[in-house]
């Protein structure tokens, strides 16, 4: 597969899992020019811990588009998106696919991999890549990103924002989340975050723990990290609202399962699930 690109072991992971919601339009073609060879090792090794685990990453990105399309709709005038530690998440084209002219620009945010993305967009859907600026940078160094964003030319603080971190709570520290968060609030609240999180197992049926533990334990090893974060929802408002971001709304996986498929196979009630969606005004 010489003339696709190739991805790192858990972002191809992650879009094995979610291939089944790229079936059409310009994220059908960004996702046929990815080669994902290098996460079927580490999707077996995680199948073996949940067979299902698919369910809970097509969940997550299902209701986080239509979350932000919602917004997008809401705000009555051209507005940009965000996308913190993007990857090569083609949420960008669909959400241009679904509402491209109520979109002003997006601006994507990574510490690697931008150029090659700003590339596969320029091949798989020509027109939507005009709107899109992939931008390196480190979110450790967060007055160095907010540079990064600004010298794109096309971030706008008046203009409307949906502001889309996701995948990424679970790894970076409390504080920088807050950091992140506080780049974008508003006076008056006009803006949007979207972001999962990882419950503490305490507010998980114990029953179900087992299933995100043998996950994370593969997806941790091959990440070389040793600490995973978790958030209550109590405690995501205290960390987040001192840098403008309420009231915070908290989406289980058994009502995202059901708004998904039309039932709950998976997630019979809210404790069976580990991640939440939040979605908070800055």
């Amino acid at each position: 597969m010489d003339d696709h690109t190739r991805l790192e072991p858990t972002a191809a992971l992650v879009m094995l899992w979610s291939g089944e919601l790229y079936q059409t339009g310009s994220a059908r073609r960004f996702y046929s020019l990815l080669d994902l060879s290098c996460g079927e090792a580490m999707r077996d090794a995680c199948n073996r811990a949940c067979p299902w685990y698919a369910q809970v990453t097509l969940n997550r990105k299902f209701w986080i588009r239509r979350l932000a399309g919602a917004f997008i709709r809401e705000t009555g005038r051209p507005c940009q998106i965000i996308l913190p530690a993007a990857g090569k998440s083609p949420l960008a084209l669909e959400l241009l696919d679904d509402c491209g002219d109520m979109i002003a620009s997006v601006i994507e945010i990574d510490i690697q991999g931008m150029e090659e993305k700003a590339g596969l967009y320029r091949k798989a859907a020509p027109r939507h890549a005009e709107k899109i600026r992939c931008v390196t940078a480190d979110l450790f160094d967060i007055p160095k990103t907010a540079t990064a964003i600004g010298r794109t030319g096309m971030y706008d603080p008046k203009v409307p924002s949906c502001i889309i971190p996701e995948g990424i709570s679970y790894y970076i520290p409390q504080n920088l989340l807050a950091r992140m968060v506080s780049l974008f609030s508003t006076r008056d609240r006009v803006n949007r975050i979207i972001f999962d999180y990882m419950l503490p197992c305490r507010l998980v049926n114990e029953e179900r723990q087992q299933y995100p533990r043998g996950v994370w334990r593969v997806i941790n090893r091959d990440c070389n990290r040793q600490v995973t974060i978790t958030y209550s929802p109590d405690e995501l408002g205290d960390i987040l609202a001192p840098a403008g971001c309420i009231p915070i709304l908290h989406h289980s996986m058994h009502d995202i399962e059901r708004h998904r498929t039309g039932t709950n196979t998976f997630f019979r009630e809210p404790a069976d699930g580990w991640i939440q969606i939040a979605e908070g005004r800055l």
